[in-house]
């Protein structure tokens, strides 16, 4: 799911400031009352660091230059990024980062082929526990954390926990909270053009993207890309009350009705509100809201609503969502964009904080560098602001309160894997409806006891593959309604599920999740 992700910032610890730092970064409020100090504001900080090693202190006296791979929208920004947090990380730790931005495709293609390299994103969602697995990550010792990321090793247990996979350490997970609440953005200068008051419901939208469909012949009510198929099932997911055990997403064909204590495992297509969904969006189709050739669709559904040629955007936070509606306001105040939560009822989940890591590559030579950095980036508030929000500045402005107001459109830099509730700044300006998001985020919250779960597939590795490839063939037309007949197609998608495996995918779901619910106890 594309959402606006936070940026990361990296560790030195100088020998006479241990004290100063960690006593500094240790208690801070979620808004980050209380600053960590920077060790680059430091008075004697003119030349670059080069500690001596002793018993307990890391020797930084050798300079380092690490290599760094992220996925994100290349930009200027990216190169930004690098040269301010070299600056930084030069002087503080002497040394430097090569940053490098991929594709999906290409850093799963990096992980396979065994490629040397330090630092990089991981995610659930990037199948973070297989790859760990498989050897990719290096492991993450107690040890190493108390010398190299004595910060983060004190950071609460569960946040630390989540980047265990079978009980060792190879990531580490983003000290932050991400409720799963996806949000729409609509064009409401068409709202009141024809008459939409608000949009309280899915037959809300659809009344809505009717009226556009018929009345603006150069708009595609809902213009879906071909990489978007996610986002149908996930507003059905999330306005449902089902869960996903072990997936990142909604593409998986087991579920739980959130509302059953029991947790019983179902297969989705038995669901009768999955299939009047897939019905509901094969009418969608026949009308026209998104186009005849959106599986092949490259341009994303941001894009073609900032040109104008979608009547309806998509954004996974409030925060998010808030970035890129002061963005539209900018270039088409006219266009008088609302935001409404594309999950109008039931509870709200959080995302495991898995869902936002970074790793060390297990042929790293610098890994003990390498957690220094993440140290800083997590821990630092001057790095860890750098990687969210850009240079100060440049790309944003803070206020006597510490509310922020960006200078242009929203930093498209940023390191994902690093961000810290502690220095989340609240925006010196907010869509009309903010505040209402975020409480009824907060309201609706309901725990989920499967958030951190994730489902060991080593010996259903070809059962989940194949499962993975049917969705594409054959689970994306249904939820985009591009079927003959919804009934029919159900029905030879559940034929090919079952050929493919998928009783032995819920055999093993089921051994899995009843484990680790005994291990939470």
């Amino acid at each position: 799911m594309k959402r606006n992700f936070s940026k990361t910032v990296l560790c030195l610890i100088v020998t006479m400031l241990m004290v100063s730092i960690f006593s500094g970064c240790a208690k801070t409020d979620n808004k980050g009352a209380e600053s960590t100090p920077s060790i680059t504001d430091t008075p004697d900080a003119s030349e670059p660091a080069s500690v001596a090693p002793t018993d307990d202190k890391p020797d930084t006296s050798k300079a380092v230059n690490l290599t760094m791979y992220l996925l994100n929208d290349k930009s200027e920004d990216i190169q930004i990024l690098e040269d301010e947090l070299n600056k930084m990380l030069q002087q503080d730790i002497n040394t430097t980062v090569k940053v490098s931005v991929l594709t999906t495709d290409a850093y799963k293609l990096m992980l396979t082929s065994g490629e040397d390299f330090d630092l990089a994103y991981s995610a659930d969602w990037l199948d973070y526990a297989d790859n760990a697995r498989k050897g990719a990550f290096k492991e993450i010792t107690p040890e190493m954390l108390q010398k190299y990321a004595p910060i983060t090793a004190n950071e609460e247990t569960g946040t630390l926990n989540a980047g265990l996979v079978d009980g060792t350490m190879f990531g580490l997970a983003a000290p932050l909270t991400n409720y799963y609440y996806n949000l729409f953005l609509v064009r409401g200068d068409l709202m009141k053009k024809y008459n939409i008051p608000d949009i309280k419901s899915l037959d809300d939208l659809g009344v809505f993207l009717d009226a556009v469909k018929k009345g603006e012949k150069s708009i595609i009510p809902f213009n879906l890309s071909k990489n978007e198929s996610w986002m149908l099932p996930a507003v059905l997911f999330g306005n449902s009350d089902l869960i996903a055990p072990g997936a990142p997403n909604s593409t998986s064909p087991i579920v739980i009705r959130r509302e059953d204590s029991s947790l019983k495992l179902n297969y989705s297509l038995d669901i009768p509100e999955v299939v009047d969904f897939m019905k509901t969006m094969k009418e969608w189709n026949q009308k026209g809201f998104w186009a005849k050739n959106a599986l092949a669709n490259p341009v994303s559904l941001y894009d073609s609503f900032k040109n104008g040629k979608s009547a309806v955007a998509f954004s996974g936070t409030v925060d998010g969502a808030n970035t890129t509606y002061f963005d539209f306001a900018k270039e088409h105040p006219d266009w008088d964009v609302k935001v409404f939560p594309a999950f109008f009822k039931g509870n709200v989940d959080a995302y495991s904080a898995a869902g936002n890591s970074m790793v060390i590559g297990a042929k790293s030579k610098n890994a003990e560098r390498a957690l220094m950095v993440l140290d800083l980036l997590r821990n630092n508030e001057k790095y860890n602001m750098l990687s969210k929000y850009g240079v100060e500045g440049k790309h944003y402005t803070l206020d006597a309160e510490g509310k922020i107001s960006y200078l242009g459109p929203s930093f498209q830099g940023g390191i994902w894997g690093v961000s810290n509730d502690k220095f989340i700044k609240t925006p010196a300006v907010t869509m009309p409806n903010y505040a209402d998001l975020i409480n009824d985020e907060k309201t609706r919250f309901k725990a989920n006891p499967l958030v951190d779960f994730t489902l060991n597939k080593k010996d259903i590795s070809d059962v989940a593959a194949n499962l993975a490839n049917l969705f594409t063939q054959y689970g994306a037309p249904l939820f985009m309604g591009f079927v003959d007949d919804v009934d029919k197609a159900i029905e030879r998608y559940k034929q090919k599920l079952q050929e493919a495996g998928v009783e032995k995918y819920m055999e093993a779901t089921k051994t899995q999740v009843d484990e680790y619910l005994k291990n939470q106890k």
